[in-house]
């Protein structure tokens, strides 16, 4: 038996609430799901990756990130107030014309002006015609077991985002 980080906890509240969507609710549909420990660099990823249901255009990734140094300070009690992991909150659809400024405010407006977006549009030339836009919001921030209800709020927030990006995807 191990001593879960704070890291493991939320991995598994996360985990608990979006799968209880797919299964119960049947709203979303889980579509893909990673949980990476790099044993070189000592860091943890995991993510979770849904659609809705009835529309599969537009993927929402939510990522649990936890470095080195964030261990260190929960271990070691290093920084306690540091301690934790990174969340990230990440949409991708493909789309033919894309109005990024539409996009920004589409998730600004659900998720707060004070939110980072950061948009990345991919394009493989000659053989394709559409872009894949893929939309980050960064919240900036370590979070820990005190956040698992800010978590857990955001997945509204997250079908939400899934049902306002279909109109920009193709």
């Amino acid at each position: 038996m191990f001593d879960p980080t704070i890291f493991d906890n939320l991995k598994t509240v996360v985990e608990g609430a979006i799968y209880d969507l797919d299964i119960s609710d049947e709203s979303i549909a889980v579509v893909d799901r990673s949980d990476v420990v790099d044993l070189a660099k000592f860091t943890r990823a995991y993510a979770l990756s849904f659609q809705l249901r009835h529309a599969h255009q537009v993927t929402c990734t939510v990522s649990l990130q936890m470095t080195l140094q964030h261990i260190a300070n929960e271990l070691l009690y290093e920084d306690v107030a540091r301690a934790g992991c990174t969340v990230t909150v990440s949409f991708s659809f493909s789309a033919i014309n894309v109005d990024c400024v539409q996009v920004e405010q589409t998730l600004k407006h659900i998720w707060g002006e004070h939110r980072t977006v950061i948009q990345t549009l991919t394009y493989t030339y000659p053989t394709e015609e559409r872009y894949t836009h893929q939309v980050m919001i960064d919240f900036g921030r370590t979070i820990n077991e005190s956040h698992i209800d800010d978590l857990l709020h955001m997945i509204p927030y997250m079908i939400r985002s899934l049902e306002q990006l279909q109109r920009y995807a193709m």
